[in-house]
């Protein structure tokens, strides 16, 4: 199957690729600069320079292919009109695979509570309006919402790694909402299996791992893998993500602008509301949130070269 990758030089679509490699599939990649994908897998790839906001670079990038998937977005960017640029890019990369007569589109969104839109993070209206922008078109999409993904090289992740670190071990109202982690692996097995399995209409699935805990309760269950200890309890009455947010991305090493945006969407539960996920995918998602820790952080030390504490299985 050919397959169009697009965020290859990113978190999720670097990961992906080399599994898709694995699998058999031919791989093409759009990248807005070929100079920056340096992967080991580079040679194995077809590479087309452009842009998703370009309907026409799209099109060059999907002519031919049988799946396409959406694996951007701006994050790393200003939040200042997020969501007009999430949603423009979203039309162009429509209109461009259907101009390339492209079987199927995968779409990695976030996890969102559609009842509560009104209310929800920028960064999560965003990346669900540009799921509604992909669903406007007459090619199926199947849109993949994950919460956390725990693997290295996410931003997340980071973050998290950075607030099991700290010696203090804040709890903000907001460290009680509720989160859903999914190891990374068990995202990528699921892409495969979605990419293998083109659809007659659209859909959307909640992703997530087979815990659901509190933003505190995460960091903790870090912290015990890490070994770092429970750390120096404060509780804050009233303390906004975003007034941590510049502290931690310096801590974690993570652009202040992408930490800005991610952290007030804790503000908000980011667990599975529909389950067709078990039905569709019965196998998916089932690695223990501890297990899942252990792997991130060992391949967190791989990926970086630190001097971490010895990881435990749990």
């Amino acid at each position: 199957m050919d397959v169009l990758v697009t965020g290859a030089t990113g978190f999720i679509g670097g990961a992906l690729v080399p599994r898709l490699l694995t699998a058999g599939h031919h791989v093409r990649c759009l990248v807005r600069d070929r100079d920056r994908l340096s992967a080991p897998w580079r040679s194995d790839v077809e590479v087309v320079e452009g842009r998703v906001e370009s309907e026409q670079a799209v099109l060059r990038a999907a002519d031919g292919v049988d799946v396409a998937t959406y694996l951007v977005h701006g994050m790393g960017s200003s939040a200042r009109d997020l969501v007009v640029r999430e949603r423009r890019a979203a039309a162009a990369f429509r209109d461009g695979v259907e101009l390339a007569a492209v079987g199927h589109v995968v779409y990695l969104g976030g996890l969102v509570d559609e009842a509560r839109l009104s209310r929800t993070s920028t960064h999560l209206y965003a990346r669900q309006q540009a799921g509604v922008e992909l669903r406007q078109g007459p090619v199926p999409v199947t849109e993949l919402r994950a919460g956390i993904v725990l693997g290295a090289g996410s931003a997340s992740f980071d973050l998290l790694v950075a607030a099991a670190r700290a010696p203090v071990a804040l709890s903000a109202p907001w460290s009680d909402s509720l989160t859903q982690p999914i190891a990374l692996e068990d995202l990528l097995e699921l892409l495969l299996a979605v990419v293998a399995q083109p659809p007659t209409r659209s859909h959307v699935l909640d992703v997530g791992g087979p815990e659901v805990v509190t933003y505190a309760e995460l960091v903790q269950r870090t912290r015990a893998v890490l070994g770092t200890g429970r750390g120096l309890p404060l509780r804050v009455p009233y303390l906004p993500p975003e007034a941590v947010a510049l502290s931690v991305a310096s801590l974690a090493g993570v652009a202040p602008s992408l930490a800005l945006g991610l952290l007030p969407s804790a503000a908000h539960d980011a667990v599975v509301r529909d389950h067709r996920l078990a039905e569709a995918y019965p196998w998916a998602a089932r690695t223990p949130l501890d297990t899942a820790l252990a792997a991130a952080l060992g391949s967190r030390v791989e990926r970086a070269g630190t001097q971490d504490a010895p990881v435990a299985a749990g």
